[in-house]
């Protein structure tokens, strides 16, 4: 499974945090709004019990309280609010605003000097709606003694719960709409700190491109230490490459001298005189098969107009054979390795087309797929599909095929499976205006 980017594990965790912080938030506003407006609730109903104790007299064994009252809710039927007066287990009053209810003896009886505040109590003159309810015990003057008078105020949780709704309603609007503004900000936040990495992960690709030699651009501080061993890595690996291919130099140069000095010698032996040219053609080719390979940091080389150079020098040595070769395909195509490389591998390659072609030989490149593709079709004989075979299996060589189709294929066969490619060999199919019908072989480089 692809690993998501640091931008998407970003937005991912910030929604899950979201996800749980919300509710949260919506849990605790909602605790703090309901305890507030239940306290302001109590608050409201002790100052209505207060005017209804304010308001009572009891006359010898009387009790009298005004028609009307200063709280005006009492006063109005159906306003949600419900005043009750209970002397000696009966209830002596009901206010105006339980006209349409009967209002019975209450369950609740607090002491004398205490109240009892019920948020929630269902009673059954109304079993639809909740109801808060405060109770209150004063002792007043009778005939014969200081007697206890219990007063009661209910109020309907209706409108309670409607604000508690509408503001729970009010919250969870505003808190989307707060955590929507929040991701995308966020988005828009991880995008501006993540880009100074997508700069730095393009133009590390760029200079693995080849198209700057090193890492350049100003980072912030945190990518100071990456940036210097980055550019590091690249200027030893360009100084490995050079020592390592001077070494080989070296080498080489060492060993042509003991071997000339070999080769002069009078009266060798046919036998000891092929084996030194044996030799010095292993380590010719071995220090070129060492040497070869896709350097890293370099920039791609154009491959059109090198396999144009190579097809003007070719034109010149069989000039005698008054050949026609051409070049097709995609003139912007690029091989991402060394130039003598690919010289040396073309090189052949024409080399021996030329050497089967009767008149014409065609060079056809392609670039797709992530692959570069170069074809070199001629019209000679061919190659047989048992020579086929021979040819392309490892280490094999047909230096000694008559036509010379199989000259240098042993070193094109090591260019191509150094650079991870692939090598083919097929009859070459006739061209437009070209006939062709001879071989072709299709050289394959992964891009």
């Amino acid at each position: 499974m692809k690993q998501l980017s640091l931008r998407t594990r970003s937005v991912l965790f910030a929604i899950a945090t979201l996800a749980i912080f919300t509710p949260a938030t919506v849990f605790t506003l909602e605790s703090a709004y309901t305890t507030s407006l239940t306290q302001a609730k109590m608050g409201e109903l002790r100052l209505m019990n207060l005017g209804l104790l304010t308001a009572f007299e009891l006359d010898g064994d009387m009790p009298y309280i005004p028609e009307i009252l200063y709280e005006e809710q009492l006063n109005l039927p159906d306003s949600g609010y419900l005043g009750l007066i209970v002397f000696r287990d009966t209830v002596v009053w009901q206010s105006a605003s339980a006209l349409n209810f009967n209002l019975p003896l209450p369950d609740i009886k607090p002491g004398v000097g205490n109240e009892i505040f019920l948020e929630s109590l269902s009673v059954p003159f109304d079993t639809d709606n909740e109801y808060f309810a405060y109770a209150f015990t004063a002792e007043f003057a009778s005939s014969s003694d200081f007697e206890p008078v219990q007063f009661y105020i209910y109020n309907n949780k209706q409108v309670f719960n409607e604000e508690r709704r509408i503001f729970l309603n009010t919250t969870w609007q505003w808190l989307i709409m707060l955590s929507t503004a929040l991701v995308v900000l966020l988005i828009f936040g991880v995008s501006l700190v993540l880009s100074p990495v997508r700069n730095l992960i393009a133009e590390i690709s760029q200079t693995a491109r080849g198209e700057q030699k090193e890492v350049e651009s100003a980072y912030p501080k945190e990518f100071d230490h990456l940036k210097s061993s980055i550019n590091l890595l690249i200027h030893t690996e360009a100084q490995q490459r050079s020592r390592y291919k001077n070494s080989l130099g070296d080498l080489a140069h060492s060993l042509k001298t003991p071997l000339a000095v070999a080769f002069g010698s009078k009266g060798l032996p046919e036998q000891t005189t092929e084996a030194l040219t044996q030799i010095d053609k292993i380590i010719q080719r071995q220090l070129k098969r060492a040497s070869a390979g896709q350097a890293g940091w370099q920039k791609p080389i154009a491959v059109f107009p090198l396999i144009t150079r190579v097809i003007d020098a070719m034109d010149k040595v069989y000039q005698h054979k008054q050949l026609v070769l051409g070049i097709d395909g995609d003139s912007d195509a690029q091989f991402k390795g060394d130039e003598t490389d690919l010289m040396e591998l073309m090189g052949n390659l024409l080399d021996n087309a030329c050497k089967a072609s009767k008149l014409n030989v065609l060079v056809t490149v392609k670039q797709q797929n992530n692959w570069l593709e170069i074809y070199v079709d001629d019209d000679g004989p061919g190659i047989p599909e048992n020579k086929k075979r021979t040819l392309l299996k490892r280490g094999e060589r047909l230096d000694t095929y008559e036509e010379g189709q199989g000259i240098g294929m042993a070193v094109v066969s090591d260019l191509v499976a150094i650079y991870g490619g692939q090598l083919h060999i097929d009859q070459a199919p006739d061209q437009e205006d070209i006939p062709l019908g001879g071989a072709r072989i299709v050289v394959r480089f992964p891009i």
